[in-house]
């Protein structure tokens, strides 16, 4: 890795904590070349603006997850345990990779600057190795023929009411050991009612 390389991933995460620790709005391009220990001009040689910088953080984040994250079907695997592995590893992108307090922030930024969330939400978390196993479960025909989109938004809707929103909007912890399991089976096993064979 360059000099310039790194210089420019402890930008990245300089600017992580410092939108976490303060917001969009607040978060200050003096703090993160501090934190980064990197003088301002160089920060502004690698990212234009606090948008940019925005931008790209949430962009390395989600291109570390595509890097690392595969759910390869399994034929020879029950679909329910390997629907309750991908919700647990994709709670853990969640919680432990993005982090909840991140999470909050891209939420309020993207209700103060819907453009920038429009721009956004292609590029970004589009749960696509989830998508992927949906694909080939159909194919495999362990799942009804369906449209993969379509199942793979009503799993979102029911993860992100569970396990999201609710952590998100500050109105419930996150769940622990048995609490979790539950919802987790709720979940896997609303998805699978409804798409498994009959």
């Amino acid at each position: 890795m360059t000099r310039s390389e790194q210089k420019r991933l402890a930008i990245i995460e300089a600017a992580k904590q410092e939108f976490i620790q303060h917001g969009f709005s607040a978060a200050n391009m003096t703090n993160v070349s501090t934190t980064a220990e990197v003088s301002k001009r160089t920060l502004y040689r690698h990212f234009e603006s606090k948008e940019k910088l925005f931008e790209e953080v949430l962009a390395i984040v989600q291109q570390e997850i595509e890097r690392k994250i595969h759910y390869p079907f399994d034929p020879a695997i029950s679909l329910h345990q390997q629907l309750t592995d991908i919700t647990l590893k994709e709670v853990h992108i969640i919680y432990d990779i993005y982090g909840i307090s991140f999470s909050r922030t891209i939420v309020m930024e993207f209700f103060r600057q819907p453009e920038m969330a429009k721009s956004l939400s292609q590029r970004l978390y589009q749960t696509r190795a989830v998508s992927h196993w949906f694909e080939q479960a159909i194919i495999n025909g362990a799942l009804k023929k369906a449209d993969v989109q379509t199942v793979t938004n009503v799993y979102i809707s029911l993860f992100q009411g569970l396990l999201f929103w609710p952590q998100v909007l500050d109105i419930a912890e996150f769940p622990q050991q048995d609490l979790l399991a539950q919802k987790v089976d709720t979940i896997v096993s609303t998805v699978l009612t409804a798409y498994a064979p009959d």
